[in-house]
């Protein structure tokens, strides 16, 4: 339930810029979304990047912190969204991009990451 397999990361190199270049996308004060409806073969609903840039975060340490962080919060938070996906019949392929210059507490990513994906059902 709580999981995030390999399944659901999105890995394709076509995938990702298809999604870039013709993708919709919100921004709020921490994170940029960006998604695009696709028909995957694979029975998941939603196919993630976690993306935290190196000209924003230097360090690598920091940077694998907060991709931490995010992926944590998100595989805690997107059972909602999965299941309004699947009443819907709907398979996504969403990158959260990380946009601020410093390391967040947990907690506070995490109610960006919820206020996200609230925004994206809504939106959908």
């Amino acid at each position: 339930m709580f999981e995030f397999p390999k399944k659901q990361k999105l890995c394709s190199e076509t995938a990702i810029k298809e999604m870039f270049s013709n993708g919709k996308s919100f921004t709020t004060s921490t994170v940029r979304l960006v998604w695009k409806e696709v028909n995957n073969e694979d029975e998941v609903t939603v196919k993630s990047i976690i993306v935290v840039p190196k000209k924003k975060i230097r360090l690598a340490v920091k940077r694998n912190i907060i991709s931490r962080r995010m992926k944590e919060a998100y595989r805690l938070n997107k059972v909602e969204l999965e299941n309004m996906l699947k009443g819907k019949k709907l398979q996504l392929s969403i990158a959260m991009i990380y946009q601020k210059e410093y390391i967040l507490p947990y907690k506070t990513m995490e109610e960006e990451i919820n206020l996200i994906l609230e925004r994206l059902s809504k939106e959908i």
